[in-house]
C-alpha cells in the first residue's frame, strides 16, 4: 500500500471526506507506535564510525543497540553497562584511557569506556525507526508487507480525533492483532522450525559467577 493509497483507505474506512488535513498526523502517530513496539529484521541497520573520544553521536533514527564492536586490528565486542557501572569502572582504574571494553547509551550519544587512547573503527548494529511515509517516500516494509498495520493504526487515531469511542476500541484491537502477527511472522522467519535448542530446566540454588569492573 502506498502513501496515497493509505490516505484514500483511511477516508473510506472512516466514511469521512473532511479529514484530509489530519491524515498525515494519523500516519505520524501510527509510525510512532510502530517504532516504540516493533522490533523487526527490516528495522536493523549498521553504521561505522571513528571513535576517538569518550562520546559518539548516535544516528537520528536510532532506537536501541543490538551490537557494538571495534573493527580496528581484530574483532572486539563491547558490552553494554549502566552509567553507574561505567563511573565505577573509571574510578577503579583512575580513568585511564585505552581500548574500549564497555558502552552506555546517554541520550543521543554512545559513551565508551575506557575513553579511547587512539582512533578506533567502531561498528554499531541497531534498531532504527522505520522510514516515514510521505509524498516523497511512498512506501516502506510495513506498508508493503503488512498494510493493515498502517490502516488500522491510522483509523484508531482518526477515531480518537473524532471522539468515537466504540471505533477506538475496534481499531485498537485490529491494530494490536496486525502488529502481533507481523512480529510473529518475523520470529518464525528468524528462527525457523526446530532451530532453537531446548535448555534443561535446573532446580534449586545455582551458583553464578559474578564479575565486577574492579577485577577486569
Amino acid at each position: 500500500m502506498t502513501y496515497e493509497e493509505l490516505k484514500t483507505k483511511i477516508a473510506s474506512f472512516m466514511n469521512r471526506g473532511d479529514l484530509t488535513s489530519e491524515l498525515d498526523t494519523f500516519i505520524d502517530q501510527t509510525e510512532g507506535e510502530i517504532n516504540r513496539i516493533l522490533k523487526h529484521k527490516d528495522m536493523i541497520k549498521r553504521s561505522t564510525a571513528t571513535a576517538d573520544s569518550q562520546f559518539m553521536q548516535l544516528a537520528g533514527d536510532f532506537i536501541s543497540a543490538i551490537n557494538v564492536e571495534i573493527l580496528t586490528n581484530e574483532y572486539q565486542p563491547l558490552f553494554q553497562q549502566s552509567l553507574e557501572s561505567l563511573d565505577a569502572y573509571r574510578k577503579s582504574t583512575d580513568d585511564v584511557s585505552g581500548l574500549p571494553k564497555y558502552y552506555a547509551i546517554v541520550g543521543d550519544t554512545l559513551e565508551l569506556c575506557p575513553t579511547p587512547d587512539q582512533s578506533y573503527s567502531i561498528q554499531l548494529t541497531y534498531y532504527a525507526n522505520i522510514d516515514g511515509l510521505s509524498a516523497t517516500n511512498t512506501s516502506n516494509f510495513v506498508s508493503t508487507t503488512a498494510p493493515d498495520v498502517y490502516l488500522y493504526g491510522c483509523c484508531k487515531h482518526a477515531s480518537i480525533f473524532l471522539m468515537e469511542d466504540d471505533r477506538v476500541v475496534l481499531f485498537s484491537g485490529l491494530f494490536d492483532k496486525a502488529l502481533e502477527e507481523l512480529r510473529l511472522q518475523q520470529e518464525r522467519a528468524a528462527f525457523g522450525k526446530n532451530s532453537l535448542i531446548q535448555r534443561r530446566r535446573t532446580y534449586g540454588n545455582v551458583s553464578r559467577k559474578r564479575t565486577y569492573f574492579g577485577n577486569n
